[in-house]
């Protein structure tokens, strides 16, 4: 590579991992804001990346994520893994992937540190499912659901909450990406612009569909442009999706529609690994498919079988298949993000680069549609999400109603008392209530919000309970279950 291509490319990629806070202001608002940090933070020996990932392993709704369901919702058992074990482990191999990709691309002459790509996309893994409902995508499906049965779309006659197709898109086709980057940006220190004001490069890196619900024109999506299978951010923060993506110079294809942040790619990779190797080992523990056929699956990943007798305990085998098959799929997924690095860097590639390596694709494939049949579809697994669903159609036909209504009745005023007057807080009312001589009422606080961002309100609320906290207060306003 010539010298002014490393340039060049080094300067790409300082770009790329911007440490700009977002929602902070402009860089000289922040190197004052980092000035009077600056005594506290003497001892602090952590980089940006490094405080990204702290906040979000310290926030509510990453401990949220204990109770929510990974692929066997309310499980009994001790092992199976939850959204936040999930998380946790493709953090890890998502620091692996990072820190490779790091040093594969110093060696191609890019000036940079692989530490901080590791930590960055490991921070960007443990957020990647931060926004998902309870009941995982069932949950999703659930709101978007309700949304197209129960709330009409502008322009059709009936009276609609929303004022835009944008707006009724966000919530018709509800989507866990958007809420978590509304979560990191909007609801953490929901007083202030930002919330907790994490870098550009841990939210682009965690931006699998850096794109808005509906697409310039109302087009329909490119089919096989992975950037655009789903959406990212939700039109009432836009405006910090797109200072996010613009602090790192991710290609803007159209207004608001940009390339995905080359480490997205990464921690795709993380999640597509952990899901496909894990949920299967998930499936054998409970019973769902035999032992013996999840460990000839994991081990049909490696290039060629072991010389060594396999051990006779299954679950020894298990875990060492389990094992070697992610220390296979990692170098691989490295190799073909270095093979392609020119054009992720260009906002040019559109395929996962699990895809982009056909056996890795096919292998992975082939565990993921046993575990489909016989795990994701089990009996148990299709009743709990079938009551999931009704359990958040119930929620939503409560709360969300009531925060629409123009003269609630007194039902649907008792239900808004239930919900936290958090929920309706705002950055741009902060400096007002603090200056209120009074406390602010809840129904103060909801007038003075659209009927859109009242049902962004709802929807901020029952994602962010767990499982078993969405069931358990469906069934106590149902009279199911009076509170003890």
């Amino acid at each position: 590579m010539s010298r002014d291509d490393s340039q060049e490319r080094t300067e790409r990629w300082r770009r790329l991992l911007s440490d700009t806070r977002i929602g902070s202001g402009p860089r000289s608002a922040q190197a004052e804001a980092a000035g009077a940090e600056a005594a506290h933070r003497q001892l602090d020996e952590r980089n940006d990346y490094s405080r990204d990932y702290d906040r979000i392993v310290f926030s509510s709704e990453f401990r949220c994520l204990h109770d929510k369901t990974q692929v066997f919702p309310l499980s009994t058992s001790d092992y199976t893994r939850t959204r936040l074990t999930h998380s946790i482990e493709a953090s890890c191999v998502g620091r692996s992937l990072g820190h490779q990709a790091g040093l594969g691309l110093k060696a191609q002459g890019v000036e940079l540190d692989p530490s901080h790509l590791g930590t960055i996309v490991a921070a960007a893994c443990l957020a990647h499912d931060i926004g998902n409902p309870p009941f995982g995508h069932s949950g999703e499906a659930a709101i978007q659901h309700w949304v197209g049965q129960r709330l009409s779309p502008p322009g059709e006659g009936r009276k609609s909450p929303f004022a835009t197709e944008a707006e009724w898109r966000d919530l018709c086709d509800f989507e866990g990406n958007a809420q978590g980057f509304r979560i990191l940006n909007r609801l953490q220190s929901r007083e202030r612009r930002g919330g907790l004001r994490y870098t550009a490069a841990t939210l682009g890196a965690m931006s699998k569909y850096p794109r808005p619900s509906v697409l310039p024109g109302s087009r329909q999506k490119t089919k096989g442009v992975v950037s655009e299978k789903k959406f990212g951010y939700f039109q009432d923060d836009v405006d910090l999706a797109l200072e996010a993506y613009r602090a790192t110079g991710l290609r803007e294809r159209e207004p608001g529609v940009f390339s995905r942040h080359p480490l997205a790619f990464l921690v795709e990779a993380a999640d597509d690994i952990c899901y496909a190797v894990i949920d299967l080992e998930d499936s054998a523990k409970l019973g769902l498919v035999p032992m013996e056929r999840a460990c000839q699956l994991l081990e049909s990943v490696l290039p060629e079988p072991s010389v060594r007798k396999p051990p006779r305990h299954l679950e020894t085998r298990m875990a060492q298949a389990r094992a070697r098959a992610i220390g296979k799929l990692i170098p691989e997924c490295v190799e073909a993000f270095l093979e392609h690095a020119h054009d992720l860097e260009a906002g040019r590639t559109e395929t996962s680069l699990t895809a982009l390596k056909p056996d890795v694709r096919a292998r992975l494939e082939e565990i993921t549609d046993f575990t489909r049949e016989h795990g994701y579809w089990s009996e148990r697994v299709l009743q709990i999400e079938s009551a999931g669903f009704k359990t958040l159609g119930g929620l939503l036909d409560m709360f969300a109603l009531s925060v629409v209504a123009e003269s609630p009745n007194a039902e649907e005023k008792k239900l808004r008392q239930l919900l936290p007057l958090e929920c309706f807080q705002r950055p741009e009312f902060a400096a007002a209530d603090e200056a209120a001589q009074r406390p602010l009422r809840r129904d103060e606080a909801i007038q003075r919000l659209t009927p859109y961002q009242r049902l962004l309100c709802v929807t901020d609320y029952i994602t962010g309970l767990s499982d078993s906290r969405a069931v358990e207060l469906y069934q106590r306003l149902s009279g199911i279950q009076l509170p003890t």
